[in-house]
């Protein structure tokens, strides 16, 4: 904790103590006060009031102040705990390998953004209890002692030990129930997370349907065991609630009254003494149930303990696995093989005798033995799937070296020094331009700081110059929603160039740009003189390497070297004569000729040398600057005042009376109403002891405290059913919120809009997750206390008049009035100090969730150190704030404790001292003491119900002002969900305004259509081209130009702002399921949640499938065959895409469940997207560059399985290779608004 941690614990040991001597001592005083109220004593009480309202105002600041430093000191555990793991976390890439390694841990960011916080909050609350529970135990046990004796104190403890004996027999195991419904919440947050990286690719599937199907069974499952846990509260909160709480009341009242039936305190028969007893009967009463409070509180701590141990298992878990994975490589390499695996420091990389295998036991590549030299190239080819790139995952260290050893540069098992990876998939940091190139870098680190001129010229090497234009340099901007493929691996290269490492590992990272950028390229890295490890499906990278590293898949393997004569001789484990070789040694000795052809007849092509003859048919029209371009609609939506939301929100949540809903509210209020009439009868009960006392009746003493006795047990069944009904309220709201949100939400690609079309960033997962569930939560406690309060104020404002009349009500009222406004004139705006601390809350977790996508990209770069700086920034920003909300809590809390829960007492005794003054009765009787007893008695207990009544009221303020931040954020993004399926951005709406919603069935046809970009900028000029069947239409350009951007105007993510738009539908008819007009298989491979079967038939279920399927093929069979009809076709489309290996992978087959994200290769991916298009079979295929991973003949196959099928395709490539199977090129020429459409002559 430091010297500060111990600082703040002090103080708040500190403030304990002093809150303890002032309570005590307001004890005393009121029990003074009693005396000078009964005996009408005017100047003492004067002065006791005096006394009373400096203690209460000290306890209000000290109570604010406990609280303020019980936030710190919460926000400083948070800190320690959330460095101590970032600290193993972000070493040696333990964060990858907990996600994509390990596999003990499933959601590493719940447990940092959420389950660490939880844990330090109710530690911080649990030490604040115990420590005044502690204190408040050693000073009343000596208060009592010193005036009762000891008795009293042993039979307390006496009775919190056999109560707590006998609930410990009875409590759940709430650790264990806490730790699953946080992994619960972990992975229902999780798939909100992964629809949000993967918005654009599961809009194009028109994945809504199946996605909202995962998410739903999701939270079916986290409602299914939030239920249990609600259940195992309520009936052990009766058991705890009777035992410590009321039966525990009625024991206290025997211990106050007994000593006054007996002993010292026993009362004399004057009228001093009847006062005298007064005032020790208060003190008594303040001493022992203080004293009974803070024993139950420790009682009970172990319960408390049992929950946070749920938290604690889980976080200490992650800090485990994060210290043993961050391990030195050494210590771990020695551990495991018994010998040094890793011999750094080498100017060359070399293997010997290594071995591949996956986390999973998959060996890919047995015994590989090469050396690759400085100055030296080499190039790694094989099918998808054979190894490649988990070659390099052994060589970084991202998986264990199982056996052999590795020489190569640098120090440790890290690639970022003297060997530089540039990925398979471009991962771009959130930050500047500079940033980008410099990373995993910061400015500080910088050997030779990058200036402008240096990142103009990084940038010109790559053509991306246009950037500094496009952005100010200062600005931090998510390069992964901006930038398209090809602009981000020519950015990964220009980072390349930055750095200027001996060795670069490129891992198919140039497959998203044209052949001539790859051959500058490879001229840039030879002159920078770094030696190249390459990836790639291009058979005319040969002639920039002298080795090729050849593997099968099956842990074969096989090296290539190049002669003086241009030719290549071989050695290796992989023989190509063999008469029986598998399919996938097949694949991998096409691809050997395909790349030994290459060398010998192939040179690379020149850029400038047309590869095919063409022929133009139209072109874009010459620019009219008297033409405006359309403006581009964002999505955004005119906020509504919050008067307006909360009605809406209670439309939703409360419909009518008459729903479940409306019962449960209905149900709280007959609670409350009980509760209250209960409370009455023990303010009866109060007033009625002090006058068997003075009587010193013991029988009706003793029947009393019978009736007692089952009020207790009637209290102790409504206290926690109450509790039960609210947070079942809480849960049943959440319940109706999440599906009203989610309705709309995923549907029509609304989450697609509200991410990437809405004028602010929209943290949507954050808010239908936690900021949900924090608002149902909230907002049921809320009703509750708008429902107690008012119930309370009614009747025992009515009990008041009765006692003290009109005045003593008006006096209550004013008072109220009065208090709710000074508050409301006080109050800090925590509306939006609230939601701004969500939004934080957000951004940490998002940040984290990133790295989790993008943990082997950040792996391989070293980044671990960058990530970690740019995660504990957004944390610093979310301490800081939570700091300021706390202060401002702090300052407002004083006066709001003072207000509402201490000066009420102060009033309280002001209206006694009235009602005595203006009772008539002859005090020396005794019947009038004991009238005037029990009325002081029982009004107190009225007066202090109202006043608790009023506090809670004016309370209300301060909490509804804290929910409306979660109120605002929740139905923000309701209205644009709303704003979206109203039609104010879709792009259907726009088509209509303009009369151009057209449907077509046999062609794709745009006229005169502008493709803008959301940001406004114009791509293609009054666009006009037809697609019909059987003739492909190629699209080409340069980088960003905007051939993307058309299937997302096709597809109906961007709107349709001129022209018109001929297309068949997209989706899939559920009356005729078997028909597909289009089908999108886009840039970024999407792996859904599932077995292998549902990857094909993705975005269709099972039983959909099944259907389709006995309709195409099953005619003349029974229902019960068509899980083997579908599962027979199934197998032939992945022997169709060579990926019928996957089916022997795991033992389940089609219904292996595995995260296939992590276990396939890009390649796989791909092939797996185009599996998908042949499942379907649509008239339309629309393929974004999705089979730039695939070797040059699975890609021909593909194309000719595609044409064969009858789908005609709309191909966007950079492989001169595919020109062949199009007979149209709309090439986008600039990016500016000019195009071509050109037909290709065969």
């Amino acid at each position: 904790m430091g010297k500060v941690g111990a600082r703040d614990l002090l103080a708040l040991v500190g403030t304990v103590v002093l809150r303890t001597a002032l309570s005590n001592r307001l004890a005393k005083v009121q029990g003074f006060l009693f005396r000078a109220v009964f005996l009408q004593n005017v100047p003492s009480f004067f002065r006791l009031i005096s006394e009373n309202i400096l203690l209460s105002f000290l306890l209000s600041t000290i109570h604010s102040t406990s609280k303020y430093i019980t936030g710190i000191l919460s926000l400083r555990f948070r800190k320690i705990l959330t460095k101590l793991i970032h600290a193993h976390y972000f070493e040696n890439m333990a964060y990858y390998k907990i996600s994509h390694v390990d596999g003990r841990v499933r959601n590493p960011e719940q447990q940092i953004a959420s389950d660490i916080p939880r844990f330090c909050s109710e530690l911080s609350e649990l030490l604040l209890d115990d420590l005044t529970a502690v204190t408040d135990s050693l000073v009343y046990t000596w208060s009592l002692c010193s005036y009762a004796g000891p008795k009293y104190f042993f039979w307390i403890l006496g009775f919190i030990l056999g109560a707590g004996a006998g609930i410990k027999n009875f409590s759940p195991a709430f650790g264990k129930l806490t730790s699953k419904e946080q992994q619960l919440e972990g992975e229902y947050r999780q798939l909100h997370s992964r629809l949000r990286v993967h918005a654009e690719s599961i809009a194009f599937y028109g994945g809504e349907s199946r996605e909202e199907s995962y998410i739903q069974q999701k939270f079916k499952t986290l409602v299914r065991h939030l239920r249990v846990v609600l259940h195992d509260h309520w009936w052990f909160g009766m058991i705890q609630d009777f035992l410590l709480k009321y039966l525990a009341a009625t024991f206290v009242v025997v211990l106050i009254i007994e000593p006054f039936f007996a002993g010292h305190l026993r009362p004399d028969s004057s009228i001093l003494g009847r006062a005298e007893m007064f005032s020790n009967l208060r003190y008594h009463i303040g001493v022992v149930i203080p004293l009974f409070l803070a024993l139950g509180t420790l009682s009970i701590s172990s319960r408390r303990v049992n929950r946070l141990s749920g938290y604690a298992d889980r976080i200490h878990e992650l800090m485990l696995i994060s210290r043993e994975l961050s391990a030195d490589d050494k210590k771990a390499s020695l551990q495991k093989a018994g010998s040094m695996n890793y011999l750094t420091e080498a100017n060359f990389v070399e293997f010997s005798r290594v071995k591949v295998v996956t986390p999973t036991g998959n060996v890919l590549v047995k015994d590989l033995s090469l050396r690759v030299e400085s100055g030296s190239n080499l190039l790694i080819t094989g099918p998808n799937g054979s190894g490649k790139s988990s070659l390099f995952r052994v060589l970084g260290g991202l998986w264990p070296l199982v056996s052999g050893h590795i020489v190569k540069p640098g120090v440790g098992s890290d690639l970022n020094k003297e060997i530089f990876y540039v990925p398979q998939r471009p991962y771009t940091a959130v930050g500047t331009l500079r940033d980008q190139l410099i990373y995993p870098l910061t400015a500080h680190q910088e050997v030779e700081p990058l200036t402008h001129s240096g990142l103009v010229e990084l940038l010109k090497n790559v053509d991306l110059e246009y950037l500094l234009d496009r952005y100010p340099p200062e600005k931090e901007v998510n390069w992964g929603d901006e930038l398209s493929l090809g602009e981000q691996q020519k950015l990964g290269m220009a980072r390349l160039f930055y750095h200027k490492p001996k060795f670069a590992i490129l891992d198919e990272c140039t497959s998203a740009v044209t052949t001539d950028m790859e051959e500058r390229f490879c001229a840039k890295i030879r002159a920078m003189g770094t030696s190249c490890i390459t990836i790639s499906h291009r058979p005319a990278l040969v002639a920039f390497h002298d080795v090729v590293l050849s593997l099968d898949g099956e842990g074969g393997w096989k090296v290539h070297y190049k002669r003086e004569d241009s030719s290549l001789e071989s050695e290796g484990g992989m023989d190509l004569t063999k008469l029986s070789v598998t399919d996938r040694q097949n694949d991998a000795i096409t691809v050997q000729r395909a790349f030994t052809a290459a060398k010998k007849d192939f040179a690379f092509s020149n850029p400038k040398t047309q590869p095919y003859v063409s022929e133009l048919i139209a072109a874009s029209p010459s620019l009219s600057h008297d033409v405006k371009l359309p403006v581009v609609p964002q999505l955004q939506n005119t906020p509504r005042v919050l008067s307006s939301r909360v009605a809406a929100m209670f439309k939703v949540l409360v419909p009518t009376v008459f729903d479940k809903q409306g019962a449960q509210l209905l149900a709280v209020a007959f609670l409350v109403a009980t509760r209250t009439w209960l409370s009455d009868q023990i303010a009866t009960l109060n007033g009625t002891t002090v006058k068997y006392v003075l009587k010193q009746d013991k029988a009706g003493f003793i029947r009393l405290m019978s009736i007692s006795v089952l009020q207790s047990a009637a209290s102790a069944v409504i206290a926690p059913s109450l509790r039960h009904l609210t947070a079942t309220l809480a849960l049943g709201w959440r319940i109706r919120l999440t599906q009203h949100l989610q309705k709309n939400y995923l549907r029509n690609n609304a989450f697609y809009q509200v991410f990437q079309m809405s004028s602010k960033i929209i943290d949507a997962d954050q808010r239908i997750t936690d900021d949900l569930e924090k608002l149902t939560t909230d907002l049921s406690g809320l009703v509750t206390g708008m429902v107690k309060p008012s119930v309370d104020i009614l009747w025992f404002t009515w009990r008041m008049k009765l006692l003290t009349g009109r005045r003593g009500v008006s006096i209550l009222y004013a008072y109220m009035l009065l208090g709710l406004g000074l508050l409301r004139t006080a109050t800090p705006d925590f509306g939006d100090l609230t939601s701004r601390e969500q939004q934080l809350e957000g951004t940490f977790r998002f940040m984290h969730e990133r790295l989790r996508t993008h943990a082997e990209s950040i792996a391989f770069f070293g980044g671990g150190a960058r990530e970690k700086a740019m995660v504990e920034s957004r944390f610093r920003d979310l301490l800081d704030h939570s700091s300021l909300l706390l202060k401002k809590k702090w300052q407002f809390g004083i006066l709001d404790d003072f207000v509402t829960k201490q000066f009420p007492h102060i009033v309280t005794w002001g209206l006694s001292l009235l009602y005595t003054l203006d009772h008539k009765g002859d005090r020396s009787l005794v019947s009038t003491q004991i009238e005037l007893g029990h009325g002081i008695r029982f009004l107190a207990s009225v007066v202090s119900q109202s006043f608790l009544a009023f506090g809670d009221i004016m309370e209300l303020n301060r909490k509804f002002l804290e929910l409306s931040g979660s109120i605002n954020r929740v139905f923000e993004l309701e209205e644009l969900v709303d704003a979206v399926q109203s039609g104010d951005l879709r792009t259907d709406k726009v088509l209509q305004s303009h009369g151009n919603d057209l449907y077509a069935e046999d062609v794709i046809s745009f006229c005169d259509v502008d493709i803008v970009t959301p940001s406004e900028k114009l791509l293609a000029r009054q666009l006009t081209c037809d697609v019909v069947p059987g003739k492909n239409l190629l699209v080409t350009g340069p980088n960003g130009s905007g051939k993307s951007s058309i299937f997302r105007v096709l597809r109906g993510l961007w709107p349709v702002m001129s022209g018109r738009l001929y297309k068949p539908s997209h989706h899939l008819d559920k009356e005729d399921i078997s028909c597909c007009g289009v089908f999108y298989v886009p840039q970024k491979p999407y792996t859904c949640l599932g077995t292998l079967r549902d990857q094909i038939i993705y975005p269709l279920s099972h039983e959909e499938a099944e259907q389709k399927e006995l309709k195409l093929y099953g005619k003349g069979k029974s229902s019960a065959d068509t899980t083997n009809i579908l599962d027979a076709r199934l197998k032939n489309i992945l022997e169709n895409v060579r990926l019928n290996y996957l089916l022997e992978r795991d033992e389940s087959g089609w219904d292996a469940n595995l995260s296939w994200e992590d276990i396939l290769s890009l390649g796989e991916q791909q092939r797996l997207g185009m599996a998908r298009l042949f499942f379907h079979k649509p008239k339309f295929g629309i393929l974004d560059e999705c089979t730039n991973a695939t070797s040059v003949d699975v890609e021909e196959q593909l194309y000719r399985l595609a044409k064969h099928l009858g789908i005609t395709v709309i191909t966007s490539s950079q492989r001169p290779a595919l020109i062949p199977f199009h007979a149209l090129e709309l090439r986008f020429v600039d990016g500016e608004g000019n195009w071509e459409l050109r037909f290709i002559e065969q």
